[in-house]
């Protein structure tokens, strides 16, 4: 038996078949947070695009990971459901979960369709929910978890004409730190990652959007988006895998329920 933090585990079964979970895992931050895990776990990912999933999927293969792939959305608990079977029928121990999947879509609150903001929400706060709940049982018998779940600076301000968007961030980091005070003493560690703008496919629909709004070129818009980040420089996808990492190594379990800002100082 090996000490992690401050509980115990048996480090021959985890380092042989732990696997981290990862929604949303086959494009954008997610595929990146594969990619960054696959040397030190075994993954599984996640997601509604089974063509995506199977590239990333051989990506990883291909670097000597080893990787299975659920084609589901995350707002339908049957994919969690779905996930676990998966997971258990490789005999693979769930030491990480990283709730990633997420979308991004707005407009003025005035005018907020109520199907978008319920889109918003069941994929953003119920995806992650259904995971997390899933995971749990088996996290608490083996008293051992790292959950990392992909806030936004959104989770701690405001944001104009993203309700919904901003909305479930802030659930998200409170789910986070709800979760913290739950299970921290069961050897459950919860972190929420709240980064700035990293380049996906949601920035670039903001890139793209202002372009047409301003009439301006893809640089200049860029320009404009990246400014917003005190660093001026939209991040990386890399990035903010590498701090998943770290997360998922779990040497400061002291981080439980404490959002980890990425923003360059905002």
């Amino acid at each position: 038996m090996t000490r992690c933090g401050f509980w115990l585990y048996d480090k021959s079964i985890m380092d042989t078949q732990r696997v981290t979970i990862i929604t949303g895992g086959g494009k954008g931050i997610g595929r990146a947070i594969a990619l960054r895990m696959a040397n030190k776990t075994n993954i599984v990912i996640v997601g509604r695009n089974e063509e995506e999933l199977l590239a990333t999927k051989k990506e990883i293969e291909n670097t000597g990971g080893n990787v299975e792939y659920v084609a589901g959305d995350v707002a339908d608990p049957k994919t969690a459901a779905k996930t676990m079977v998966r997971t258990q029928e490789k005999g693979w121990v769930v030491a990480n979960l990283v709730c990633n999947a997420g979308i991004g879509k707005g407009g003025p609150t005035a005018t907020l369709d109520s199907s978008l903001w319920h889109e918003i929400m069941e994929v953003n706060l119920d995806g992650s929910f259904y995971f997390i709940q899933a995971c749990l049982p088996l996290m608490l018998e083996q008293k051992y978890g790292v959950i990392c779940i992909m806030g936004s600076m959104a989770s701690i301000k405001g944001y104009k004409n993203n309700a919904a968007y901003v909305a479930s961030k802030h659930a998200l980091l409170g789910l986070a730190r709800t979760l913290a005070v739950e299970y921290g003493k069961y050897g459950i560690v919860t972190v929420p990652l709240c980064p700035g703008f990293v380049m996906t496919e949601m920035t670039e629909r903001s890139i793209h959007g202002l372009m047409k709004r301003k009439n301006i070129s893809f640089e200049e818009a860029e320009k404009i988006i990246a400014e917003v980040n005190p660093q001026h420089r939209i991040i990386s996808q890399e990035e903010i895998a590498e701090m998943v990492a770290f997360v998922c190594e779990n040497k400061v379990p002291s981080l439980s329920g404490n959002p980890l800002i990425l923003s360059g100082g905002e």
